[in-house]
């Protein structure tokens, strides 16, 4: 009995053992299921969070340099358009090139060696396909032209490659003309005897046909290297003589103010008197932008003195001429001038001063 009480027991304890281990071993696969499923879970959305994050800087990083793009487009654009308006050959260099070619075109010689070398010169300004023939025949011309002056007028039909320049020039006109007269010359006769004979000598000589003045187009085409003329240069007449009207005082005339205008004459004298002998420093005592004309001119007058009131209360607009005279000359200018005045501890002070009177 004591033996069957002993396996009882020993059978009892491996069966609450077996039961604990089990349930402990239940307890870890839940466990581990659970820590498995969280890390899923967790690299699950550190992924999906990664995805769209790329996303988002894809998308700005593409916007950005859309928009990058677009301006440098713009500028490109903006830059080929004020290469069309100011290009390689509306520059400096094309009106250079230009004045070249007309000093070689417009001066034509009388000798024929001097013509030669014109037409190997002429040639090197024209393009690839354009000859001197095709400008000038001057088989017929016994005489030359001679270049005065020519300034540049304007410049037209500008593009990007090319543009016309106008210039106006004036040239001289010249025949030859030539002169046959006896002239006395000594020579030996067959005795060895000195004598004076007659012979026929040709003289040759410049007549003037007179100046012209016109206009003459040159059309110039460039490669963003150099220069060409692409065609044949042609006359225009000269303008017609216009006269613009003159620049006016168009103050509203309701503004005169007569009741301070004798007090400002007074400050106006003393002003530009200090004008014409202070240096640029001391007239900053007088005015808010300080310049002089101290050693240049001295004050002699004013002329048309007016003034109305300013946009400011306190404020009064001067307008006059005032006659300066050139140092240690008697000449005298008339010279346009508007002040913006205001009193400023019972002193007058320039705040503005504007070299005209329409303003």
């Amino acid at each position: 009995m004591k033996f069957l009480d002993t396996l009882k027991h020993g059978v009892k304890n491996n069966a609450d053992r077996g039961r604990k281990k089990v349930m402990k071993d239940e307890r870890r696969l839940k466990s581990s299921r659970f820590n498995g499923r969280m890390a899923f879970s967790f690299l699950f959305w550190v992924v999906l969070l990664g995805v769209i994050l790329l996303t988002f800087l894809s998308w700005s990083r593409t916007g950005f340099l859309n928009e990058k793009v677009n301006g440098y487009q713009d500028k490109a654009a903006a830059q080929i358009a004020n290469l069309n308006e100011v290009g390689f050959a509306n520059s400096p260099a094309g009106e250079d090139y230009s004045r070249q070619f007309i000093d070689t075109y417009i001066n034509v010689p009388d000798d024929e060696k001097q013509r030669e070398e014109r037409f190997k010169a002429l040639q090197s300004f024209l393009a690839e396909g354009l000859e001197v023939g095709q400008l000038e025949n001057l088989s017929e011309f016994k005489g030359k032209r001679v270049l005065k002056s020519a300034s540049l007028y304007d410049v037209k039909d500008v593009s990007e490659a090319a543009a016309s320049y106008v210039y106006r020039i004036e040239y001289e006109l010249f025949k030859i003309v030539e002169k046959k007269e006896q002239v006395e010359v000594k020579k030996k006769n067959k005795n060895g005897k000195v004598e004076v004979v007659k012979e026929e000598k040709t003289t040759r000589k410049d007549e003037s046909l007179g100046k012209k003045q016109q206009m003459i187009v040159v059309r110039l085409g460039t490669d963003g290297n150099s220069f060409n003329v692409m065609e044949q240069p042609y006359y225009q007449a000269l303008p017609n003589d216009t006269r613009l009207t003159a620049i006016a005082d168009k103050t509203e005339q309701a503004d005169k103010n007569t009741e301070i205008e004798s007090e400002l004459q007074q400050f106006a004298t003393q002003f530009f008197t200090s004008y014409t002998t202070n240096s640029t420093d001391e007239m900053s005592y007088l005015m808010e932008t300080p310049e002089s004309l101290r050693e240049l001119y001295e004050y002699k007058g004013l002329e048309g003195f007016v003034v109305y009131d300013g946009k400011k209360k306190g404020q009064y607009i001067v307008k006059t001429l005032v006659l300066l005279q050139e140092a240690n000359t008697g000449l005298q200018s008339k010279h346009p001038f508007t002040l913006v005045v205001s009193k400023q501890n019972n002193k007058f002070y320039v705040h503005e001063l504007k070299h005209t009177k329409g303003g």
